[in-house]
């Protein structure tokens, strides 16, 4: 499992590896307008080039549904991300394919039909998993506790009814635990499904939602645990830290999984 960064200032090119960094994850333009935004292949390039690593990921974040199920308009753009992500092969390093991980929305809050929200989940994807079975790319979600895939059993059931290999996992355990399945246990169940780890923590507030979300070291994870797992029960190319806001917070988080190693 080699270590990776989300796209950012803190360390130069030229400190990435020499820190012991061998790839950074990247993005798409957020939402269904984000196309304007999107890097091109010359941009990534020119990232990976300059600090000599490979490509963890690109990253997508899109609703996908509404309260009454899937918005086509946001399918249509995850399956021009999909492509968009075939078109980068051969700069994704040590994972076998392609990796494209989807950030699911926050769960739909008002006039609220909960059947359809799957429901359209199962729809949305099942045209990306298809696109992405024919160009050779993986589709990572990120489960996140506030999210319309919120852990574990909800990913499952999806997955089940999607009937798709390479609709996998981006594992980050800080988005579920301790408030949904218990961490070891998640990572046992979805193990072979993990295509990608992140790494951040998280603070609660006595009522037990988030307070805030911060670098690994900052809030409560079990970072022994979460490493140990993953370790015993998943293959991940790349664990991939993010949240951090300066270069200590790197240097320490990087320090910190090292010694779950």
């Amino acid at each position: 499992m080699k270590l990776a960064l989300m796209l950012g200032d803190m360390l130069p090119p030229a400190a990435m590896r020499p820190e012991g960094f061998e790839a950074v994850q990247m993005f798409f333009g957020s939402g269904t307008d984000g196309g304007a935004q999107d890097p091109s292949a010359e941009e990534i390039d020119k990232v990976l080039q300059a600090a000599d690593i490979a490509l963890a990921a690109m990253t997508l974040h899109v609703d996908l549904v509404g309260p009454k199920g899937a918005v086509q308009d946001d399918v249509a753009r995850l399956v021009r991300c999909v492509e968009k992500t075939a078109a980068l092969d051969g700069r994704f390093g040590d994972n076998a394919r392609p990796v494209l991980v989807w950030h699911p929305s926050g769960y739909p809050e008002e006039d609220v039909d909960d059947r359809a929200v799957f429901e359209g989940l199962c729809a949305g994807l099942a045209p990306a998993c298809a696109a992405a079975e024919k160009s050779g790319v993986v589709i990572a979600v990120e489960m996140t506790r506030a999210g319309s895939i919120d852990g574990a059993e909800r990913f499952l059931r999806v997955q089940d009814r999607v009937g798709s290999a390479v609709l996998k996992v981006c594992m980050d355990a800080a988005n579920f635990a301790p408030d949904r399945t218990p961490l070891v246990r998640a990572v046992r169940m979805l193990g072979p499904d993990i295509a990608i780890a992140h790494g951040k923590d998280a603070r609660f507030a006595e009522n037990g939602e988030v307070a805030d979300y911060g670098p690994t070291g900052s809030g409560r994870l079990d970072y022994p645990a979460y490493i140990g797992a993953l370790q015993e029960w998943a293959q991940v190319p790349y664990f991939v830290f993010e949240y951090y806001k300066n270069r200590a917070d790197v240097l320490k988080a990087r320090d910190i999984v090292r010694a779950c190693l």
